[in-house]
C-alpha cells in the first residue's frame, strides 16, 4: 500500500470514527478527494478498503454511503454474538466433532499459526487470516447442529464486529499480537471441544468473541491521542 493511500486511509477513517462524515451521509471520489486535496485514485481504494471494513457502503449509482452504527449498538451486538457463539461452541462439543469438522478446524489452525510467524503481516496475509477465521467460526456453528442458532449467526454476520474487521485498523506489531493471541484460543477453543467440554469450550468461546471490545477501546484511545478529541462522546459509526 503506497504512503499516500495509507493516509488517505486513515483519513477517512477517523473522519468517520470522529463523525465528521455524518451517519448516512452520502460520499463520492470527487468531494472527497477535493476535501483532501488529493486526486480520486488513492480516494477510491481508501473507500474500497473502508467498504471491506463496513464503515462504508456501496450506494447504486450513487457512490459511498457512511454506514449507520453507533459505538453503543456496535458493543451491544459484540455482547449478543459472544453468547450465541459460546453456545455453539457448547453444543458442538457436547454433541461431538465430525472428523470433516476436525479437519476443517485443524486446517483454519495451522494457516493461522503460519501467518502469526510472517514478521509482517501483508494486508493479503489478512484477508487469509479473515476467511480462515470465519471458517473456523462457521464450522463450529455447524457443527453445533441447530439451525436455528446457525440463522441468528447468519443473520448477524453482516455487522462489523468481528475482529478481523479491526485487524486492518492496527498497526503491524499490533496486528502480530492479535494474531498471535487469535492462533491460540483457537487452538484451546478446537481443544475443549474435541475433549467433548462443554462448560469450558462455551467459555473460552465467550471470551474470544469478545477480542473486538478491547481492540474498539484500544483504537478509541488512539483516536483520542491521534485527534485531541474524545471519540467515545462522538456520534461515531463503528470502530
Amino acid at each position: 500500500m503506497s504512503n499516500q493511500l495509507t493516509k488517505v486511509t486513515r483519513q477517512l477513517r477517523s473522519m468517520i470514527l470522529r463523525g465528521d462524515l455524518a451517519q448516512g451521509e452520502r460520499i463520492t471520489e470527487s468531494s472527497l478527494a477535493d476535501r483532501l486535496g488529493v486526486s480520486r485514485t488513492p480516494v477510491r481504494l481508501a473507500l474500497a478498503i473502508l467498504e471491506q471494513e463496513d464503515l462504508v457502503e456501496g450506494a447504486a449509482n450513487r457512490g459511498f454511503r457512511v454506514r449507520r452504527f453507533t459505538l453503543d449498538q456496535v458493543k451491544d451486538a459484540i455482547a449478543v454474538r459472544s453468547t450465541l457463539e459460546g453456545m455453539a461452541a457448547r453444543l458442538a462439543a457436547e454433541r461431538g466433532l465430525s472428523a470433516p469438522h476436525r479437519r476443517t478446524l485443524e486446517r483454519c489452525n495451522a494457516l493461522i499459526e503460519r501467518l502469526v510467524e510472517k514478521a509482517n503481516p501483508t494486508r493479503k496475509d489478512l484477508m487469509v487470516f479473515t476467511h480462515a477465521n470465519e471458517v473456523f467460526h462457521r464450522t463450529i456453528a455447524d457443527a453445533a447442529g441447530s439451525p436455528s442458532l446457525t440463522r441468528l449467526l447468519e443473520k448477524d454476520a453482516p455487522l462489523p464486529i468481528r475482529s478481523s474487521r479491526f485487524l486492518f485498523m492496527l498497526k503491524p506489531e499490533q496486528i502480530a499480537c492479535a494474531l498471535g493471541r487469535s492462533a491460540r484460543e483457537h487452538v484451546l477453543i478446537t481443544e475443549a471441544i474435541s475433549n467433548q467440554e462443554g462448560t469450558r469450550a462455551e467459555f473460552l468461546m465467550r471470551e474470544h468473541a469478545l477480542i473486538p471490545l478491547r481492540l474498539m477501546d484500544h483504537l478509541m484511545h488512539l483516536f483520542d491521542q491521534e485527534t485531541g478529541a474524545n471519540v467515545r462522546n462522538l456520534p461515531a459509526r463503528v470502530a
